[in-house]
């Protein structure tokens, strides 16, 4: 999509070891996609910097997610951005559980911190977060 395009953070793949992609899932159709992607890819641990802004449902996303993985709630440098506490709170409701951080830049950094070579990073959520974990 990235070379036809230009659109970036569609499975883009910025790093390795550990792999590293930014997907603009926002939405309900946008994380089915994503996690489709997930079961698809060969890793050990699972990181997830997730981020949204405030004004979708983000219960009909978190339910989508994997429990399985480390999260590292996020929220973009835009007013739209939904505070990381409110959202961490939210997800554990579907026992999603991680740490809170109050720019994408902190939570990609300990994602990078505490992942192994063969582990997956993903940041998703929203096209923001993407756009600042890409710069």
């Amino acid at each position: 999509v990235k070379e036809l395009t230009g659109l970036q953070g569609r499975w883009q793949v910025i790093g390795h070891d550990p792999l590293i992609v930014c997907d603009n899932g926002h939405n309900e159709d946008g994380i089915r996609c994503v996690v489709t992607q997930i079961e698809k890819t060969n890793f050990r641990k699972l990181h997830i910097v997730f981020g949204m802004v405030n004004d979708k449902p983000t219960d009909n996303v978190l339910k989508l997610l994997p429990p399985s993985a480390t999260y590292y709630f996020t929220k973009a440098n835009i007013p739209r951005a939904l505070d990381e506490l409110i959202l961490m709170r939210q997800a554990e409701k579907y026992n999603l559980s991680g740490k809170s951080f109050s720019n994408v830049k902190m939570a990609l950094h300990s994602a990078i911190t505490n992942a192994n070579k063969e582990d997956f990073i993903l940041v998703t959520g929203s096209s923001f977060v993407v756009a600042e974990a890409i710069k």
